[in-house]
C-alpha cells in the first residue's frame, strides 16, 4: 500500500516552469504599478519606482537565464556570481572598514568559489550525502561562527567569522542546491517568492509606510511594508502552488512561510556587515541596487531553506 503523501510536501519543479512563473509575477507587478501611477493618491511615489523596476527585470534576467541553459553557462554563472559575493563581503569587512589592500577580499571570494567547485567535483559524495544533512550542517556551522565571532573582540579574525556564517556557508549551500539535478528550478523558484516578497515590501514601505521595523539594521524596512510583502507572498503562494506546481495549500503556504523568515534573515544579515563598517552598500554593479551581496542577499538563505524543506517533507 503507497504511503499518504504529507500535505506539506514540497515538489521539485522545472526550471522552465519557474521560468515562466516568474515572468508571470512580474508582469502583475509591473501591471500594479501601472495603475498606481495612474491614482492621483499615489502616482508620483509610484512613478518613482519605474526605474527601479527597470533594474528588477535585468536582475530577473540575470537569475533566470543561467538555470534555463544549464551546464557549463549555470557552472560559470555561479562561480562568478560566489566570487564577487566572496570579494564585496571581505571588501567591505577588511578593506573599507580598516584600510587593507584588495588582496585578501579577492581570495575570500576565489575561496567561496574554490568551495562550490569542490561539491561539484564529488557528485557522487554529495548525493550519497544528501542535500536535507549538507544544508542543516552547513546552518550548524554558520550558527557556531557567529557564535565565535560575539565572543572575539574586533579586528580581522572576528571579521573572518563573521565571514564564514555569511555570505560564507549560505553561499556554497545555495551552490550545492542550484548544481543539485532536480533542484534547480526550485532555487529559481526560491528566486521568484523572494523577489514577491522584496518587491511589495518595498511597493507598501514607499506608499504607505510608517514604523521602521529594524531602525539600526534595516531602516528603509517598514512594519507595514513587510506585511504587505507578507501577505502578498501567501496570496501568490496559495495560487501558483496549487494551481501551477501541483502543491497542497499548506505546501504552498509554508513555502511562503519559510521564504518570507529567509528573506528578512538574509536582509539582516548583509545589512549587519554593512553597518558594522560604516558603509551604506556593497561595491556597486548595478545603479539603485548597489552590489551582488545586496541583491541576492535573501536569495542565498531562501533557496536553501526552501530545498531543505522539500527534502525534510519528502
Amino acid at each position: 500500500m503507497t504511503p499518504a503523501l504529507s500535505p506539506f510536501v514540497v515538489a521539485p519543479v522545472s526550471p522552465v516552469l519557474a521560468a515562466g512563473a516568474i515572468l508571470a509575477v512580474l508582469g502583475v507587478g509591473t501591471l500594479a504599478l501601472a495603475v498606481a501611477s495612474l491614482v492621483p493618491a499615489t502616482a508620483q511615489k509610484a512613478r518613482d519606482l519605474w526605474p527601479t523596476l527597470g533594474t528588477e527585470v535585468v536582475i530577473v534576467a540575470a537569475g533566470v537565464v543561467p538555470f534555463l541553459i544549464g551546464g557549463i553557462v549555470l557552472h560559470a554563472a555561479l562561480g562568478a556570481l560566489l566570487a564577487r559575493l566572496g570579494y564585496e563581503a571581505a571588501h567591505v569587512a577588511w578593506t573599507q572598514a580598516r584600510g587593507a589592500r584588495a588582496g585578501p577580499a579577492i581570495a575570500f571570494g576565489l575561496c567561496l568559489t574554490a568551495a562550490a567547485v569542490g561539491l561539484v567535483l564529488w557528485p557522487s559524495r554529495l548525493e550519497e550525502l544528501g542535500l536535507a544533512p549538507l544544508i542543516a550542517g552547513g546552518a550548524g556551522v554558520a550558527l557556531v561562527a557567529c557564535l565565535v565571532a560575539r565572543a572575539l573582540p574586533r579586528g580581522r579574525v572576528r571579521s573572518a567569522a563573521e565571514l564564514i556564517a555569511f555570505p560564507g556557508v549560505p553561499a556554497v549551500l545555495f551552490a550545492a542546491c542550484a548544481l543539485t539535478p532536480g533542484y534547480g528550478g526550485l532555487v529559481l523558484l526560491a528566486f521568484l517568492l523572494v523577489e514577491t516578497y522584496d518587491s511589495y515590501a518595498l511597493f507598501g514601505g514607499k506608499l504607505f509606510g510608517r514604523r521602521p521595523a529594524f531602525p539600526v539594521l534595516s531602516p528603509r524596512k517598514t512594519v507595514e511594508g513587510l506585511a504587505i510583502g507578507g501577505i502578498m507572498l501567501a496570496l501568490t503562494a496559495a495560487l501558483l502552488g496549487p494551481l501551477v506546481f501541483g502543491w497542497g495549500l499548506a505546501a504552498s503556504l509554508l513555502a511562503a512561510l519559510v521564504i518570507s523568515a529567509a528573506a528578512v534573515v538574509g536582509d539582516l544579515a548583509a545589512s549587519r556587515l554593512k553597518r558594522a563598517a560604516g558603509v551604506k552598500d556593497y561595491p556597486a554593479v548595478l545603479p539603485r541596487q548597489g552590489g551582488a551581496l545586496d541583491i541576492v542577499d535573501a536569495w542565498l538563505i531562501a533557496a536553501p531553506a526552501l530545498v531543505l524543506v522539500a527534502e525534510v517533507a519528502a
